[in-house]
């Protein structure tokens, strides 16, 4: 029998909730959190409350957070569909069509950062929110919260947090009443790393061997601006820059652009899973694309039809930079079955990314230098944003200043501040440490974890994989 030394698959069963009564202790425990991107609390007094859902919205769920919601004091809690306030039709999405991230990105209007529909839902909520000014908090969009505060303009400061809860089984799961205190101190290992960081590297079965240096400045700038709750930056680009720093930043002086070079390789993105891809960077610039099928030929079609880019401030040409390396903290995060095949939303597979361990790596640009940059894609009818590649099993480490010593962040998909004495004695205030540091979901790939061949069995067509042990009745 194989003995495989990365941890062995598994995934959470939830029961769907059936009354209102079923969902209210996960909606009032929801209604009082004040970290990640769920968070509901605190709730102002006598305020009112816009909660933006999609069409297939569990009325359980709406019924229970709006009653959470007014018990802690809310005046009024409104539910509306994206298409009522976009005019457009809300996508669906399956986990089949993960080429569909590079083709959105292709297609995005030029001089912005949002997607065809993300532009006309914030501009449908901008336009609400100036009719109806009694609302003083929103809840929006199942991810990127930075972007989507800049997207709502002058409604910005109103942003809470996004709203992932229209699916019952996001809303039963552990994942987001995870305790606060116990969250913050199981990221906050990895941002102390980040300060004293010489050398970043990146492993990954799946094929991702990459790394990258760090000056003494560039590393505290780059924990500086790092720490976003439960999505850490763990890029130097991406933590840097104007569009993604949790702090004030100068767009007149340039981000981190870090010297990377190495392989990224994997099956999956925010969207869905698609064939085996290697991408190649030098110098931090995508040169050479292998695989991916549809994923990977759009990629290839769009560096070559933008390979003359400058953009302001960047160290050459070129338009896909390596931009992203971004770690989800939910400990009890997991790939979501309910509803993958037939999701509401532009990121059908983005519940993924969230659990612990995970890592989504980006390529494409980062805003910064101000109106110049938008002058510069307005001018030249370019696109802006970044596409995705998840990887599940990713060894993070830190080499630290002045020392010849690599500390891990993560080992093989384990945070391994999960294992920090001072943390698991923190977690007994709220219960069992080996079952709230735990991870209750962990993905089959054969050759990896589980039996199998991961090149003949799994990379040529992830999603044919997982459908055949579901039919079996094996976790996925």
């Amino acid at each position: 029998m194989a003995v495989y030394s990365y941890p062995t698959p598994n995934a959470p069963k939830f029961k769907k909730p059936t009354s209102v009564e079923d969902c209210l202790p996960q909606a009032r425990n929801l209604a009082v959190k004040e970290h990640t991107r769920v968070a509901m609390g605190p709730v102002k007094k006598g305020g009112s409350i816009l909660v933006v859902t999609f069409p297939d919205q569990d009325p359980n769920v709406k019924e229970a957070v709006t009653q959470a919601l007014e018990e802690k004091g809310a005046e009024k809690v409104t539910f509306m569909c994206e298409h009522e306030l976009s005019g457009k039709e809300s996508l669906r999405r399956s986990v089949e069509e993960g080429w569909r991230e590079a083709d959105d990105m292709f297609y995005a209007p030029t001089g912005t950062e949002e997607m065809p529909f993300a532009e006309e839902l914030t501009f449908g909520v901008r336009k609400y929110l100036d009719e109806n000014p009694e609302y003083n908090t929103v809840f929006l969009g199942i991810g990127g919260r930075k972007h989507t505060t800049y997207a709502l303009r002058q409604h910005g400061s109103k942003f809470k947090g996004n709203w992932l809860f229209n699916n019952w089984e996001e809303f039963i799961a552990p994942t987001w009443s995870f305790p606060d205190e116990l969250w913050k101190e199981i990221e906050r290992p990895a941002i102390e790393a980040i300060g004293r960081a010489s050398k970043i590297r990146i492993t990954d079965p799946e094929g991702t061997d990459f790394e990258y240096s760090l000056t003494e400045e560039e590393a505290l700038r780059f924990q500086m601006c790092a720490w976003k709750s439960g999505h850490l930056f763990l890029d130097a680009l991406q933590a840097t820059s104007e569009e993604c720093s949790i702090v004030p930043v100068d767009p007149q002086v340039p981000p981190v652009f870090h010297d990377l070079n190495g392989v990224l390789a994997g099956t999956a993105n925010h969207v869905g899973y698609f064939p085996r891809m290697e991408l190649y960077f030098e110098h931090g610039l995508l040169v050479g694309v292998k695989g991916g099928g549809k994923y990977g030929e759009i990629i290839q079609e769009m560096m070559e039809k933008y390979k003359d880019v400058h953009f302001p401030g960047y160290p050459g040409k070129g338009f896909f930079w390596f931009c992203d390396s971004a770690l989800c903290t939910a400990v009890k995060g997991f790939r979501r079955t309910s509803d993958m095949f037939n999701v509401y939303g532009q990121y059908s597979n983005l519940p993924e990314r969230n659990r612990a361990g995970v890592f989504h790596h980006g390529i494409g640009s980062r805003r910064h230098f101000g109106e110049v940059f938008f002058k510069y894609i307005k001018d030249n009818d370019l696109p802006h944003s970044h596409i995705h590649m998840h990887n599940y099993f990713t060894t993070f480490e830190v080499k630290l200043r002045g020392t010849g010593t690599w500390l891990k962040v993560t080992d093989r998909g384990w945070l391994t501040s999960l294992d920090d004495p001072k943390i698991r004695t923190l977690a007994v205030k709220y219960g069992n440490p080996d079952q709230l540091l735990s991870y209750d979901w962990v993905p089959p790939l054969p050759g990896i974890n589980c039996e199998g061949d991961y090149l003949k069995d799994y990379a040529p067509d992830p999603v044919g994989y997982m459908r055949k042990r579901m039919k079996e009745g094996k976790s996925i």
